[in-house]
């Protein structure tokens, strides 16, 4: 079953190397943001139908860096856009699935009311969800009989 929280955990753990040493949030934008200050947000969430066995979930995720300067902000944001553009897949977290990254496109750099510059992210990706099939007994043995 897909879960936004592993979602996040799994983007985080594709991320974070990206900002070495950054302090890194889930869903809670800091109030007073520290210099190299990482946020992950979930956004939005909608689905497709895709086949009678299976259907698409399309997610929408938001990045937001905090840093002393515009240049660090758009220098951060500019490695991840190539990773996520070089990466078509990342893994999801304690199971044999992936999520698979479709863009990420990002704002200019702004200061915010405490004075930190931030930058915000928006990256999309999609994984698939198979359908619950009804489960039929299976069939023990078969005979034959020649006349």
């Amino acid at each position: 079953m897909a879960s936004i929280m592993n979602e996040i955990e799994s983007l985080s753990a594709f991320i974070e190397p990206l900002f070495p040493g950054a302090d890194v949030n889930f869903l809670d934008v800091p109030v007073e943001p520290k210099e190299h200050e990482l946020v992950l947000n979930y956004l939005t969430s909608s689905n497709a139908n895709e086949t009678g066995y299976h259907y698409r979930l399309d997610r929408t995720y938001q990045v937001i860096y905090f840093a002393e300067k515009k240049s660090l902000c758009l220098q951060k944001f500019e490695v991840l856009e190539r990773a996520v553009n070089n990466t078509l897949v990342i893994p999801l977290k304690d199971s044999d699935r992936f999520l698979r990254l479709e863009s990420f496109s990002f704002s200019q750099p702004f200061k915010t009311e405490s004075g930190r510059m931030a930058i915000i992210g928006v990256l999309t990706a999609h994984l698939r969800e198979a359908r619950t099939q009804v489960t039929y007994e299976k069939i023990n043995t078969v005979d034959t009989t020649i006349n």
